[in-house]
């Protein structure tokens, strides 16, 4: 399956809700102040490329996985 992934409706808007995921948060927490502030530049940069009419978006795919007992 193949849906594109919405972050929000504008880059300003996903970049918040990118910084409140734990793994961004974790990552960030062991920055030092530069490194922190070069690395969301570079994460602003890339929600900006991805900027749509729709909102920010990016491709992502799933499995979807059904068991059955046999």
């Amino acid at each position: 399956m193949n849906e594109p992934l919405y972050y929000g409706p504008d880059a300003a808007v996903a970049l918040e809700v990118v910084r409140g995921l734990r793994s961004t948060r974790d990552l960030l927490a062991g920055m030092d102040a530069a490194e922190t502030e070069n690395a969301l530049d570079r994460l602003r940069a890339i929600l900006a490329a991805h900027q749509t009419g729709g909102g920010v978006l990016f491709d992502a795919r799933t499995w979807i996985i059904t068991a059955r007992r046999a």
